[in-house]
């Protein structure tokens, strides 16, 4: 099956070339996908960051593209942002060559494939989110730049890729999310991530 491997990271593409027997097509650019049937797309997102995104949302969002990304730290709340722009598999960019055989073949035939380890972790959560009280403060107690920070961490940025768009220190953005989980009375980002996606 023809495989095209977007990612701007030459460990990335030794690992993939090492571990997968089969051809495949690197392109450090993000071209619009090709009309070869049976073809998928795999977006490095660790290399490609927002513009993994902008991806999904202009190509596979809504239309039948085979794509899958594949993160260094994979979590629920990336893998949920990538469903929902229309990503159909979302995987560890280091997982064995098994795996990544398996998600390949599924995405080809029209599947989807996420790891389940973090299936089970997004249906304990939702599953957590549905016999909780509906009593939880609102998002409307934040500051502005509260939400800013809270929306980029929805996007999936990382403390640093927000206190560059911000022009403010990583301590900075810490000091924010502190004051953002206790006021919604959150734990973490995964679900500040699911919070936001409810409302």
């Amino acid at each position: 099956m023809p495989c095209v491997v977007y990612t701007r990271s030459a460990s990335f593409r030794q690992f993939l070339r090492q571990h997968l027997d089969m051809p495949l097509e690197f392109t450090s650019g993000l071209p619009a996908p090709g009309n070869e049937t049976g073809c998928v797309h795999l977006l490095h997102f660790s290399s490609l960051e927002q513009d993994c995104y902008r991806w999904l949302q202009r190509h596979a969002s809504g239309k039948s593209v085979p794509s899958a990304v594949c993160s260094n730290l994979p979590d629920v709340g990336g893998m949920l942002e990538c469903v929902r722009l229309g990503a159909r598999g979302y995987c560890n960019s280091h997982m064995a060559a098994l795996h990544y055989r398996q998600m390949l073949e599924m995405l080809a035939n029209g599947q989807s494939w996420f790891p389940p380890a973090l299936l089970a972790e997004t249906f304990r959560l939702a599953q957590q989110a549905a016999r909780a009280p509906r009593q939880q403060p609102g998002i409307e107690s934040l500051t502005p730049r509260e939400n800013q920070v809270a929306g980029y961490v929805a996007a999936g940025m990382s403390n640093r890729k927000i206190a560059e768009l911000l022009e403010i220190s990583e301590s900075t953005v810490k000091s924010h999310l502190t004051r953002i989980f206790k006021k919604l009375q959150l734990k973490d980002r995964v679900a500040l991530v699911l919070l936001l996606k409810q409302s």
